[in-house]
């Protein structure tokens, strides 16, 4: 395996090499990735545009997310790294995630031909060269599914086998800092005395902070932006 790039200047010499030593050839495969761009360039420490897994974990974002943004293109195609596109991976893997839940929770009782339909044709999709973009097509049918199964919960996770994305694990907790839970605390105090401008103030200023709240009728909930 490798970049496209290593083709003509080192797996091309490996094979030469090792014919002339052996005989045989070191490998029947050769799996060559493409580039990743970053906002349509090249990526690069001359152009300040390389990014590591703590740079995007300092940023909110978790490699089980980036992983989910790798499966939006096969190997073999470039593609082009945005924090847009982290944000949309992000909010896949959640919504993943919380659909798998929810097959976890129902009793329908999906038939054996529907199941085996899709395990066959998500195991199509891997086998024609990875094609991960086919596979997650498969992945959300069954998310989608509107007979919410423990049967397709089990599916899934048999997928997840191959995708790694542990979607049968609750989302970790984040550890908010003294100076957010503090913010957060002044913001309860202003919703409970129906101050809504000072609620939205806080709002405003906590995400300048790094951190996105929101309300909803279980109550309020935080996480890193």
């Amino acid at each position: 395996t490798g970049g496209v790039d290593h083709i003509s200047i080192h797996h091309e010499n490996e094979i030469a090499q090792s014919k002339g030593a052996t005989g045989k050839i070191p490998s029947n495969y050769w799996m060559h990735c493409e580039f990743l761009l970053v906002n349509g360039g090249k990526m690069s420490k001359s152009l300040n545009n390389l990014y590591t897994l703590k740079d995007l974990g300092e940023k909110g974002y978790s490699p089980l997310d980036y992983r989910m943004f790798n499966f939006s293109s096969h190997y073999r195609n470039k593609i082009n790294f945005t924090f847009e596109a982290m944000d949309a991976a992000k909010s896949a893997l959640k919504r993943l995630k919380e659909g798998y839940r929810n097959h976890v929770q129902g009793n329908e009782i999906i038939e054996e031909n529907i199941l085996q339909d899709y395990e066959n044709r998500f195991l199509q999709a891997i086998n024609d060269d990875l094609n991960m973009p086919v596979a997650m097509s498969i992945v959300w049918e069954v998310i989608k599914n509107p007979n919410k199964s423990k049967q397709l919960a089990e599916l899934l996770k048999k997928f997840d086998i191959v995708l790694g994305l542990k979607i049968d694990e609750e989302e970790q907790k984040v550890d908010l800092p003294k100076e957010i839970l503090d913010l957060i605390e002044q913001r309860k105090q202003a919703r409970e005395q129906k101050d809504w401008k000072k609620s939205d103030e806080l709002r405003d200023l906590i995400l300048t902070k790094g951190y996105i709240v929101k309300d909803s009728k279980e109550g309020m909930t935080v996480e890193k932006k």
